[in-house]
């Protein structure tokens, strides 16, 4: 191993590796230094059980078929395969009701018809106008943002007859009563706009824009458990020259006096298996790590001295909300949904959205949330992981399967002694069986099929991954101050200092965090104009359907 290289990453999540993959396939020296002795610590597979049951112990949504990194990267070279199938996902309701979210826009509108005539003469007019823009609405999540941004965002109001001045000043469940009359429809918009990938629902304006870009997503199954694409990730950087620090974590950043403007030291644990524990940087450090922890690595003084904005975001950044209470059951067979009868397609569904059980409920909901009330909301909204669903490759043989239901939560728990209470046996316990009951009523019978189950707090996710600060998952909340523009700079005007964590957009299997900085960083070098850098968001999984 070498000491020095053009640019040194710090972190091997997801974001940090797609970043070096890119770098390094553009023909520059890179080095990755993670703390952990493995990466992707949001994105592993994990044989909980030992039931050779491989389950998804964090990330278990893959977004890619959305990015252009699937085909830049050529993951599938790499021994990434993706399961797509007819349907991404499935809102499921205690009422006997599913929607099933097919990419097939005619049997969309079938299922959309089924729950309300008007309300589907609504949505497709809207997604027949927003069609000709998706591809620039699309590329937002993966370039830096902007004023320009922004105003195409506020201007999404367009597609539905609301104007910029109106969306800016309504919150996502206002959008939706504008929009839409029966409680169904609007539940299941707000259900893929409430798993906070582009805001808050409760929040004005960026509440009503989460509302319209929900719009747009589009899942897959990565075929054996999502740390496949790790991986291939892994692989791809390896095979572009990338070299791999593990166990190494960067105790310090330090520009180096006299030298050229670009270059930094980056310091490794001296408990770092590695005789070298100071690697050069020469022309760029990317920080793939949470903003917080960006200030320990680089010390108060060289942020103060070179970007007292950059200083102040940080020293001000929010990590207490957006985090999850996972809880992982094994269970014998798939679950016996109670809406099968509405559509047996929700059996291969490998992301069920579970919304609130009317609008009414939505509305009691949201203000309990907002108000830090988390054991008034236990089990209340939901994303259930069912992969099996759809990659039959994670049922053992003697047909057993885990399923996963991750719930984001108030996580302060003032009321019971602060986040430290997160550790509270008899509280967290509480949470876990507040979710077997949830399922018992989507899904009865549920509990009779449990054969073994356990699950992660907010405070177990921070000490899986140290990066997730408060157990949070996408690098700091994506709301309010630190929504879109606020969010951390991906170029810092720092020389030779960029972020692929805490910036737009929030931190995800799309890999749009990567994306980015690996462009900010490419340009800068003057190596971004590649034959092969060329792919759209869409076209790869587009392509799998010619």
């Amino acid at each position: 191993m070498k000491s020095e290289y053009d640019v040194v990453i710090v972190g091997a999540g997801v974001n940090g590796l797609a970043c070096g993959a890119y770098l390094a396939k553009c023909g520059l020296s890179v080095a990755i230094a993670e703390a952990r002795n493995e990466c992707g610590a949001f994105a592993l597979t994990e044989d909980l059980f030992g039931g050779e049951n491989p389950t998804d112990t964090h990330a278990a949504v893959c977004f890619l078929p959305m990015s252009p990194v699937w085909g830049d990267l050529e993951l599938d070279k790499f021994g990434f395969e993706l399961l797509t199938g007819k349907s991404g996902a499935a809102v499921v309701w205690p009422d006997g009701k599913n929607y099933v979210y097919y990419y097939d826009l005619d049997l969309q509108r079938q299922e959309l018809e089924r729950l309300s005539q008007k309300d589907t003469l609504t949505t497709m007019s809207m997604r027949q106008k927003l069609l000709p823009d998706a591809l620039d609405l699309l590329w937002r999540f993966f370039t830096p943002p902007s004023k320009e941004g922004e105003e195409q965002f506020f201007n999404l109001g367009k597609y539905v007859g609301i104007s910029p001045s109106e969306m800016r000043n309504l919150n996502g469940l206002e959008l939706l009563d504008n929009l839409f009359e029966d409680e169904h429809v609007k539940m299941l918009w707000l259900a893929a706009a409430d798993i906070g990938l582009f805001g808050d629902v409760a929040m004005k304006g960026e509440g009503s824009v989460a509302v319209m870009l929900s719009s747009l997503l589009a899942t897959g199954t990565p075929k054996g458990g999502m740390h496949t694409l790790v991986h291939a990730l892994v692989r791809c950087f390896r095979y572009y020259g990338g070299t791999l620090f593990l166990n190494a974590p960067v105790e310090k950043v330090e520009k180096i006096n006299n030298s050229d403007a670009n270059s930094n030291l980056v310091y490794l644990s001296q408990d770092s298996p590695y005789q070298i524990k100071e690697l050069k940087a020469n022309d760029a450090v990317v920080f793939n790590v949470s903003p917080p922890l960006v200030k320990n690595i680089l010390g108060e003084k060289r942020l103060a001295l070179g970007d007292s904005s950059l200083l102040s975001k940080i020293n001000s950044w929010e990590s207490q909300g957006h985090c999850a209470f996972i809880s992982h059951f094994l269970i014998n067979g798939l679950p016996n949904w109670g809406s099968r009868d509405w559509n047996p397609d929700v059996d291969i569904s490998p992301f069920i959205l579970r919304p609130y059980d009317s609008w009414e409920h939505a509305h009691i909901s949201q203000e309990h949330y907002h108000r830090g009330e988390t054991m008034e909301v236990l089990g209340d909204i939901a994303e259930i992981y069912n992969q099996t669903g759809q990659d039959r490759s994670r049922m053992s043989s003697n047909g057993r399967c885990t399923l996963s239901v991750e719930i984001e939560y108030p996580v302060s728990l003032e009321q019971y002694g602060g986040f430290k209470a997160w550790d509270n046996k008899d509280l967290i316990d509480q949470v876990h069986e507040a979710h077997s009951d949830m399922m018992e009523k989507l899904a009865p019978g549920f509990r009779s099929q449990i054969v073994n189950s356990l699950y992660f707090t907010p405070l177990d996710n921070w000490r899986r991954n140290p990066s997730a600060v408060f157990g949070h998952e996408i690098g700091g909340d994506n709301s309010g101050p630190q929504w879109y523009t606020g969010r951390i700079p991906p170029r810092s005007s720092i020389p030779g200092l960029y972020f692929s964590q805490g910036i737009w957009p929030a931190s995800l299997t799309h890999l749009g965090n990567g994306y980015v900085a690996a462009g900010c960083v490419a340009e800068d070098l003057g190596v971004r104009n590649q034959d092969w850098w060329r792919y759209a968001p869409m076209e790869k999984f587009i392509e799998g359907f010619k």
